[in-house]
């Protein structure tokens, strides 16, 4: 049978040979020289595993012994036996006793590992102390205990701070001041215990027997940092140290040049010419270290360095002489074609769509080069196509963008008109008693705001397609924005005659995501829960907190009604309905299309459990804390936020005179002076004739827009302080914070988005009444202190975080603070010290959610009072109030 090659096959086995040989002669000419110390490498990562499999067993051995410690320091019996040590003597022994079971029930279980276990009160007495062996486990009678005040272990864990662990030198026990005999090494752990009223109660300590681990080391040595043997083959050698045998063996005698080498370095390994040692650095916690030593005669190794080398060199120098004969013959037929292709591969690479391959051979390299050049053709056509490609989708999106712009701002106008109108006319007509009037306009008031959300859902849905959705996360407390969406959807479910039942998890806290879209997945859920709920039974929302196995935190929200429900079909397409040509399917459910989107943007995840004519249960699960890849900038300005009094001038600035008229109502009877202007430039006149304490400002509008005219009053010192709120019919926050905005609104403006954001500027304008500031960056928690206030006749400032609250108290002086502690930016406690410098006369009353510690109340010992969030009543805040503003008049007079 006769076998045909072709060259390029040939060419190709000849070089699979060739670099098979090459790599051998090159390790065969480096194992010769290297032979020697191949194997000792290999030795000594023998004698590595060795000690490393000792020390793994000595970190174990300590781990568990100082897990028992604090389980015996933190034991049931010895915490109530500390609980009564001021009580009568038979109540105390009886404390005692169950102690001294506990210790021999432990004792027993450990099997002799601990020889000794005590507890030793404040004085140094012994209170409690078991005696083990491996047979068996005894209480010490009272009469026999000793005081150990004298001994250094007791001295030094006495000075230790709580839950810290005191571990003694390894060393030969003593008793009554003599070393037993026979001899039992031992290491001693001990820790500090507490009366409840957190004086030192003394320590437990447990004495380890060490005989077991130190004669599972067998051959290896251990020694302490001062050189001398704790384990060596050699019994006389052990425990030459003074505070123990003092026979003066040690690593230093033996081998004087070997420990100064030692002590510098916390592993590796030592030759010399007689023997390779190999050591290990074992830490003790607060209390030195070890050594772990492995000793290896060079002479085991010899022989079989000798063989190897005699053998592997006479065959690598023939295998060398043979591979460099192929290699002269073989590279240039091999290597020319080959570096031929990848020069045209690489000016291909470089942008040269025109090389071309010679084919200049008929075998397996001539064909290839023609294919190459097919495939050049084949990649500038596709490229040519795909450029034309790319330009049709820029110029589809860029139309779509633009779309999408416009629509936004020819849909939103005219509703801008419709509602703001509505609002008014509907208030007039309600003064005028004309309630027959009053319904119909708050039908047109109302269908303009349900316009108003599909315009949204539709925008939301062509975002979402365009790519354009962005998350802008923050951080905030979470039980407060479920109370806000219960306060949102309390009027519907009033309507609609139907109760909300709320139920949290403990320790719910906060959470850092993008605030705006939770809110309207929670929203949209408690709405579609609402509007389905034909029997008005109640609804449920729960929100739970959980941590997985990788200490992630998430947070569960379950949403459950018992309407109309859902079949199989109708689940499964639930969040793809956009696809779907069922019209009434998209009327009911498109807005969870927006919900599903939302969830998955927040890297959570969105299920639901239904069925036909029982209800609906939504599950909710996002992570606690969200950090997006790109996060667009969404603080406020940190320079411009001013405080409002009631009857303060604001100034409008828009070109459309409906909105101007519309802000101009809502403004005038809030009590605020207005100014308007139909242009940027009419705006930016007015600002620096008028200075007003408040400016708004249109976005869209001819030759000077929103942003241009911002620009310029930040840039003009005079104007910079003043806070401006941003309109616009585009949700463009990004932008407005970071050009300096204080606050930003979404046209179409209702009077109560509008209230909302001036409230954050707003004094009340009493002044007779004494002025309290109330600071806390939680919108509901301030408004709900400050209706507390006013009702009580005091006039309110409310400042959501400290830094601003500074700059308004420099400017207008308060009579007392109510101050949050957990705060972005400034703190309460910075705060506080910070008002104690400046003015130390203002009383300052805290209102937190944060448990406070006895290392808060020290650093808050100036301030006049604290309550916990949820603990106190309306009249015990009011009643200290009062209290301290009486207090303050009187010094004052």
């Amino acid at each position: 049978m006769q076998i045909n090659f072709s060259p390029i096959r040939t060419q190709l086995i000849l070089s699979f040979c060739l670099l098979a040989l090459i790599p051998a002669s090159i390790m065969g000419i480096y194992a010769t020289q290297t032979t020697t110390d191949a194997l000792r490498k290999q030795e000594l990562n023998i004698q590595a595993g060795i000690v490393k499999s000792f020390n793994r067993h000595l970190e174990t051995f300590f781990a568990s012994t100082q897990n028992d410690l604090v389980f015996l320091s933190q034991s049931q019996p010895l915490n109530y036996y500390l609980s009564r040590h001021s009580q009568n003597s038979p109540t105390l022994e009886k404390a005692r006793q169950a102690v001294e079971e506990e210790f021999l029930v432990f004792s027993r279980r450990s099997q002799g590992r601990y020889y000794q276990i005590r507890y030793l009160d404040e004085t140094g007495q012994e209170i409690v102390r078991i005696d083990a062996d491996e047979l068996n486990s005894q209480v010490i009678a009272p009469a026999q205990l000793q005081n150990k005040a004298h001994r250094d272990y007791f001295q030094e864990t006495m000075q230790l701070l709580d839950k810290e662990i005191l571990v003694s030198p390894l060393e030969l026990n003593q008793e009554n001041g003599k070393i037993e005999v026979p001899h039992k090494p031992v290491i001693r752990y001990a820790t500090p215990v507490y009366y409840p009223d957190r004086q030192p109660a003394g320590i437990v300590i447990i004495n380890v027997d060490a005989s077991q681990f130190l004669s599972s080391l067998g051959n290896t040595w251990l020694v302490d940092q001062d050189g001398y043997y704790l384990a060596h083959p050699e019994s006389d050698k052990l425990w030459g140290s003074p505070r123990d045998l003092n026979s003066g063996y040690s690593l230093a005698q033996d081998y004087p040049n070997l420990m100064p080498t030692i002590s510098e370095l916390t592993k590796g390994f030592i030759s010399t010419e007689q023997n390779i040692f190999t050591f290990l650095r074992v830490s003790i916690q607060k209390s030195g270290f070890w050594y772990l030593i492995t000793q290896r005669s060079n002479d085991d190794m010899l022989p079989k360095i000798n063989t190897f080398r005699i053998n592997f060199g006479m065959i690598l120098v023939v295998v060398l002489l043979i591979a460099l004969i192929i290699a002269l013959f073989m590279s240039r037929r091999i290597t020319n074609p080959i570096e031929h292709l990848s020069h045209i591969v690489k000016q291909v690479a470089a942008g040269n769509g025109q090389a071309r391959a010679k084919v200049e051979q008929l075998n397996e390299f001539g064909t290839l080069g023609k294919e190459l050049n097919a495939m050049l053709e084949v990649i500038n056509a596709s490229e040519k196509a795909l450029q034309k490609s790319t330009q049709e989708a820029k110029a589809a999106s860029l139309a779509k963008i633009q779309f999408l712009a416009g629509m936004s701002h020819e849909l939103r106008t005219p509703l801008n008109a419709i509602i703001g109108y509505g609002e008014m006319l509907q208030e007039e007509i309600d003064a005028l008693g004309k309630a027959d009037l009053s319904s119909d306009i708050e039908k047109i008031y109302l269908s303009g705001k349900n316009l108003l959300h599909t315009i949204n859902d539709i925008l939301d849905i062509s975002k979402i397609e365009a790519g354009k959705i962005e998350l802008y996360t923050e951080t905030f407390y979470l039980p407060n924005m479920v109370d806000n969406i219960v306060q949102t959807l309390q009027p519907l479910l009033t309507n609609n005659q139907e109760t909300l039942e709320v139920h949290y998890a403990e320790g719910l806290g906060e959470m850092h995501t993008d605030l705006i879209k939770l809110r309207q997945v929670i929203l949209k859920l408690l709405s579609n829960a609402s509007k389905f709920n034909e029997h008005r039974e109640t609804i449920f929302l729960e929100v739970l907190n959980e941590k997985t196995e990788d200490e992630k935190e998430w947070i569960i929200f379950r949403i459950q009604d018992h309407g109309v429900g859902m079949n199989d079909e109708q689940k499964q397409q639930l969040f793809q309905l956009l696809s779907q040509h069922d019209r009434s399917s998209i009327e009911q459910y498109g807005g969870l299309v927006i919900i599903h989107h939302f969830v998955e943007m927040l890297g959570g995840t969105i299920c639901i459990e239904s069925e036909l004519g029982k209800g609906s249960t939504f599950t909710v699960r996002l992570p606690a804390f969200i950090t997006p890849s790109v996060q667009p900038p969404l603080s406020r300005a940190s320079t411009d936020i001013g405080i409002l009094e009631e009857g303060s001038m604001v100034l409008v600035i828009d070109d459309d005179q409906q909105v101007r008229y519309v802000l101009e109502n809502y403004l005038s009877k809030l009590g605020y002076q207005v100014e308007v202007a139909d242009s940027g430039e009419e705006g930016l006149r007015l600002a620096k004739k008028l200075l007003p304490d408040i400016i708004t400002s249109d976005v869209m509008m001819p030759k000077m827009d929103g942003w241009e005219v911002l620009s310029h009053l930040k840039a003009d010192p005079e104007l910079a302080s003043i806070p401006v709120i941003m309109l616009s019919m585009i949700d463009e926050k990004n932008v407005a914070y970071s050009l300096g905005a204080s606050d930003y609104l979404t046209k179409p403006v209702t009077r109560e988005n509008l209230l909302k954001v001036l409230q954050k500027y707003h004094f009340s304008y009493n002044e007779s009444a004494r002025l309290i500031m109330t600071i806390d960056d939680d919108v509901v928690n301030r408004d709900l202190v400050a209706r507390m206030l006013r009702k009580e006749g005091f006039r309110v400032c409310k400042v959501e975080d400290g830094r601003v609250a500074l700059n308004a108290i420099q400017k207008k002086r308060p009579d007392l603070v109510l101050l949050d502690l957990q705060m972005q930016e400034i703190d309460g406690f910075e705060f506080s010290a910070k008002l104690h410098q400046l003015d130390d006369s203002i009383p300052i009353v805290i209102l937190s959610a944060k448990d406070i510690t006895v290392e808060d109340r020290l650093r808050l010992a100036h301030v006049a009072g604290i309550f916990q969030k949820g603990s106190y009543s309306r009249d015990e805040l009011v009643a200290l109030v009062n209290k301290l503003l009486t207090v303050d008049s009187s010094m004052g007079l």
